[in-house]
């Protein structure tokens, strides 16, 4: 069993809402901590945080599973984005978007920096 765990920045000076499409099952002890597997997370200016945690079976060492199998090992990561209450026509939460780094032989993080770039329209 291999944790990861999703962080986003925001790097811009906007409000940006993330509401998941799919609901989370994961990591109960990510639950019960408060950290990350919210329906609706809201990031402000600079701010970052843990949007998900996730449990995987893992056969090997923790490896970049999201470039590898694609969305659908992480479908709970799905999520529509909103700059200032505006839906963004981007689907931010694609494996390009994504840094991968191994964290321990069974965990990794993933992170996102949104920027001004990133919510041009």
């Amino acid at each position: 069993m291999g944790t990861f765990t999703f962080k986003i920045e925001n790097a811009t000076q906007e409000t940006i809402t993330l509401r998941f499409v799919n609901k989370s099952h994961s990591s109960s002890l990510a639950n019960r901590l408060g950290d990350g597997n919210e329906e609706e997370v809201i990031l402000l200016p600079q701010e970052e945080k843990i949007i998900r945690v996730i449990d995987g079976q893992l056969n090997s060492r923790a490896h970049d599973c999201l470039t590898t199998h694609g969305i659908a090992f992480f479908n709970e990561l799905v999520f529509d984005t909103y700059v200032n209450e505006e839906k963004l026509d981007k689907q931010l939460w694609q494996a390009e978007n994504w840094t991968f780094r191994e964290t321990s032989k069974w965990s990794a993080e993933y992170k996102m920096i949104i920027t001004n770039e990133t919510i041009e329209r």
